[in-house]
């Protein structure tokens, strides 16, 4: 079972292409996502054991790290992500909606992971780069209190490396935004 996720973000799509074959060739993990994303930006989201995530990572940056703008490994990673990552996510119940806006894949994927770690919530969606200018979003669902504290969670990692654009917590939205965003 897969319980950890690594996602790297690099400024040139031909080295990101060829990091694909690296990453798979250097621990046995599965690639999730990998696809050029705007401003001529590659990124690559696998998944596998912890020790094997992390390999692939160390590997990467020890061969390419001059073309990386952004990565991250995630361990102990919720069944949720998967769902959001993949745009499967099924939520119960309708009730506050957080975003959060970041500037690399790797910086939303931490920023998804630690808002369902830190409360109760649900992740509505996570977006990368595709149709959003190069930018990443998350959308998480649930109680006010706990989206407050989620979205204060998620985006400390952005923050610290510059990359977070905006973030939002609204509280009871009108049907007309859940059905916009869902």
């Amino acid at each position: 079972m897969e319980k950890s996720i690594g996602v790297v973000e690099f400024r040139s799509i031909a080295v990101g292409i060829a990091a694909v074959d690296r990453i798979v060739k250097a621990s046995e993990v599965r690639i999730m996502d990998a696809r050029t994303i705007c401003a001529g930006k590659y990124y690559i989201i696998f998944a596998g054991n912890v020790s094997a995530v992390k390999n692939s990572i160390s590997i990467i940056h020890q061969e390419i790290d001059t073309f990386i703008i952004d990565s991250v490994v995630i361990p102990n990673v919720y069944r949720q992500m998967f769902a959001g990552i993949n745009g499967t996510s099924e939520v119960a119940e309708l009730k506050s909606i957080g975003i959060i806006e970041t500037m690399t894949a790797p910086s939303i994927i931490w920023a998804a992971d630690a808002a369902i770690k830190a409360t109760e919530i649900d992740i509505v969606e996570i977006r990368i780069a595709r149709a959003l200018g190069g930018k990443n979003i998350c959308i998480i669902n649930g109680e006010l209190s706990s989206v407050t504290e989620s979205i204060k969670a998620g985006i400390q990692y952005p923050q610290s490396k510059d990359f977070l654009v905006d973030y939002e917590v609204i509280a009871a939205p009108h049907q007309d935004l859940y059905r916009a965003v869902m």
